[in-house]
């Protein structure tokens, strides 16, 4: 059989001279759309900055304890190396 090309029969259909129709409601979709997008792209960042100051936090308290560790370590070494006089103190 012959093949018709799709450009062709489409030229013969009639369709390209017919005017684009849009939907009034295409309109308030595509806004409703648009505005749950923004929400959703604010509600995303909104928890990765929480997330950010958690993880901030955490770092943080993570950092005094291991000052605190490295702090006794410093004053035991310090005890050790160093010990008190064993006569008291008095001379």
């Amino acid at each position: 059989g012959y093949t018709i090309p799709l450009d062709k029969r489409l030229a013969a259909d009639g369709r390209g001279l017919q005017e684009v129709q849009i939907n009034d409601n295409f309109a308030k979709l595509s806004e409703s759309l648009y505005v749950a997008e923004q929400k959703a792209r604010e509600a995303v960042e909104m928890r990765s900055k929480i997330q950010r100051e958690i993880m901030a936090k955490e770092k943080e308290k993570k950092e005094a304890e291991l000052r605190e560790l490295a702090q006794r370590a410093r004053m035991e070494r310090a005890g050790v190396s160093a010990p008190a006089p064993a006569g008291g103190g008095k001379y």
